[in-house]
């Protein structure tokens, strides 16, 4: 049931700040719609095989957020206007109790690195940065750069 209402209420969110102005009618089609993909979205989880597991210190990444995206920007930019040499392809080892669908969604938020690759606990990352970033810190081991 928690799955299902964090569901309508993102959707309904995404509708109602797409919509310039919303009437009483636009947000009852809103909510009806977003229930129905609510339901959809759940079964499609639960037909995939797909378990919501490892949220360890999942807050504290999702907070470190913004200020990963600002130093990733920063990153990109100064790599586009000089030669990126210090851009790697490397494995995140992650932390016990983190998974690496939202760990690497989160690490790929950042606009300085791809995540290539999630293969059992590590996160193949290409970053163009040589040291970890904000969310990566969290997210990682310690000592779990290969």
């Amino acid at each position: 049931m928690v799955e299902i209402v964090v569901w309508c209420g993102v959707l309904i969110g995404v509708t109602v700040v797409s919509i310039s102005s919303v009437s009483p009618v636009e947000l009852m089609v809103a909510g009806l719609a977003a229930l129905g993909a609510a339901f959809a979205a759940r079964r499609m989880r639960l037909a995939a095989g797909v378990h919501v597991r490892g949220a360890r210190g999942a807050v504290r990444a999702a907070v470190s957020l913004p200020w990963a995206v600002v130093r990733g920007l920063a990153v990109l930019v100064s790599s586009v206007a000089t030669d990126p040499t210090n851009a790697s392809v490397r494995r995140v080892r992650l932390r016990p109790g983190a998974d690496g669908g939202w760990a690497g969604t989160l690490i790929a938020a950042s606009p300085d690195t791809c995540v290539l690759g999630i293969p059992r606990e590590d996160v193949v990352v290409h970053a163009l940065r040589p040291d970890r970033g904000p969310v990566e810190a969290l997210v990682a081991r310690a000592g779990g750069r290969r």
